[in-house]
């Protein structure tokens, strides 16, 4: 994974965008939201996850160390 933003993604998402590009359902996302996994912050009643945010999330899913297998 790059450390580079995503050009291809808004600003800011929604949680189905978010499920959308991590390929996982939006409970998935929801779930990480409240387990503390994944920064969110609410507007109303919906989740919106900064960019910056949701590529830290996916970098820390698979961390770069010298272990490989």
């Amino acid at each position: 994974m790059s450390n580079q933003l995503d050009p291809s993604l808004r600003p800011t998402l929604s949680v189905v965008d978010a499920a959308d590009y991590l390929l996982v359902s939006k409970y998935t996302v929801i779930n990480r939201i409240k387990q503390g996994k994944l920064k969110a912050y609410k507007q109303g009643r919906h989740w919106k996850i900064k960019k910056e945010w949701l590529l830290e999330y996916e970098n820390s899913l698979f961390p770069e160390s010298g272990d490989q297998y």
